[in-house]
């Protein structure tokens, strides 16, 4: 991982925070200290940088602790932030974490370590563990399984708990963490009857209208004959920033399935890649021919002011990459000049692969907080672009044969064949909204500091670049 010299001296802890090593004796001392000696953190993986220009570095690590007298293992998901300066390290900890220590007493996964929240003062950074997080602070409730029961039984109908009214037994897991965007938890309620799963998304950033207003239609819509499910909004809770969404079965299983072309063996599930990629077709062709008019208005000149902005952030600390990106970016421009946009119809706003799930013959979707109003190519660009990002990973870890270079152009000819949209038109703008797709992902991989990855997206695009023409 390469760290920009300008941000070593902006944050001189960073080359520590990013040395597993050095973080796991840090970690050890700060997590445990002397009154828990018996724990023994065996490894520290840094992952999922997130640099925020003048203000901080975030870390994620992967952390495995050892008990030492029972041999169980923790698996805590550790957050770390790295400041300029002690003097804001100390503030952050004192006005955002401490409270927040203060909110989560008592609680039993926090009663493991010496302090839940930490300062290391070599490196100008705190550390604290999940569900501390003053980015998002409901995690302290809506993580903790005595008072999700008292949540779920106020808030679902009573017909879905196991006992009623009454109190079942609740676990509860984390499925997605994405610090400043949401959170994803999985609820398990068991009683007397059926176990019941509930999804939880916490979204305090989330932009456009509330999952009533979106997922009702859309289900009303699908009723009169549309071939796959959404969830149900089981119930929100304003007070906690909490949609309940219930279970959609099935897995993304395209992921899957495209590992198992690439090295030759068959698909996992048994349904074929191709067959796969024309349900996903046929579920963005029912989406966009939905004639509903949900969510927010989202032009082409939208994305390309939103990457002029990504430009410019990354520009410090990668300006090699920002001088590329910006004659890239006004290639695009230029192309969306001279091309004619297509009629905006309800869009997913972030559609690919993993928000589709297969079981058997169903297929369900998920993950509705991009719900907006834009040209149909936007789904369809961003789809093929990350299609194409999945392959050139896997062929760069060595797990991949030759590319099926084919498999977003047959997406793209099941979508033709099932809106009968004009073939030009649509291949025109889908190549503007695919090239901007693989440069948002090149910018942000090296905002990350992922630079081969950022890297494998860049010559993506270079090769995309001539079919704007």
């Amino acid at each position: 991982m390469h760290i920009p010299d300008s941000i070593r001296q902006e944050l001189p802890g960073i080359a520590g925070a990013f040395n597993g090593q050095v973080m796991r004796g840090h970690l050890q001392a700060a997590l445990f200290g002397p009154t828990r000696a018996h724990f023994a953190i065996e490894s520290c993986t840094p992952d999922k940088p997130l640099y925020t220009p003048g203000v901080h570095c975030s870390v994620q690590y992967e952390v495995q602790a050892k008990d030492l007298a029972t041999g169980a293992v923790l698996e805590p998901v550790v957050v770390g932030r790295v400041f300029p300066d002690r003097a804001r390290c100390d503030a952050y900890v004192a006005e955002r974490l401490l409270p927040l220590v203060a909110r989560a007493r008592g609680r039993a996964d926090l009663a493991t370590f010496a302090a839940p929240a930490a300062t290391i003062e070599p490196l100008d950074m705190c550390i604290h563990v999940l569900p501390l997080d003053a980015e998002m602070p409901a995690l302290i409730e809506v993580t903790d399984p005595r008072r999700m029961v008292e949540v779920l039984r106020d808030t679902l109908p009573p017909s879905l708990l196991p006992n009623g009214r009454a109190a079942p037994d609740c676990s509860v897991e984390l499925v997605s963490y994405r610090r400043r965007q949401r959170c994803v938890l999985r609820y398990t309620m068991v009683g007397d009857g059926p176990r019941l799963v509930v999804y939880g998304k916490l979204a305090p950033l989330r932009r456009g209208p509330p999952y009533s207003q979106i997922l009702e239609p859309l289900r009303a819509h699908l009723a009169r004959g549309e071939r796959f499910t959404i969830p149900r909004l089981l119930g929100f809770r304003p007070d906690l920033g909490l949609a309940l969404l219930e279970e959609v079965p099935g897995e993304a299983a395209v992921g899957p399935a495209l590992r198992a072309r690439l090295c030759d063996r068959p698909p996992p599930g048994g349904q074929p890649l191709e067959e796969m990629l024309a349900t996903c077709a046929r579920v963005a062709a029912a989406l966009h021919g939905s004639g509903l008019r949900l969510g927010a208005e989202r032009t082409l000149d939208d994305e390309l002011r939103a990457l002029a902005r990504d430009v410019e952030v990354t520009r410090p600390f990668a300006p090699a990459l920002a001088e590329r990106a910006s004659g890239w970016l006004q290639r695009l421009a230029a192309h969306a000049r001279r091309s004619e946009p297509l009629p905006a119809r309800l869009c997913h706003g972030d559609f690919k692969h993993t928000q589709l799930l297969f079981d058997g013959p169903r297929t369900g979707m998920v993950d509705f907080d991009t719900i907006c109003l834009a040209e149909p190519a936007l789904d369809v660009g961003h789809f093929v672009a990350y299609l194409n990002t999945q392959v050139e990973k896997m062929q760069r870890r060595g797990k991949a044969g030759a590319p099926p270079r084919d498999l977003g152009e047959r997406f793209l000819r099941e979508y033709l064949a099932a809106t009968g949209v004009d073939e030009l038109r649509l291949r025109s703008r889908m190549a503007i909204y695919e090239a901007a797709s693989l440069l948002r992902m090149a910018l942000h991989s090296r905002q990350k500091f992922q630079d081969v990855r950022g890297e494998g997206t860049a010559a993506l695009l270079e090769e995309r670049m001539p079919l704007l023409s």
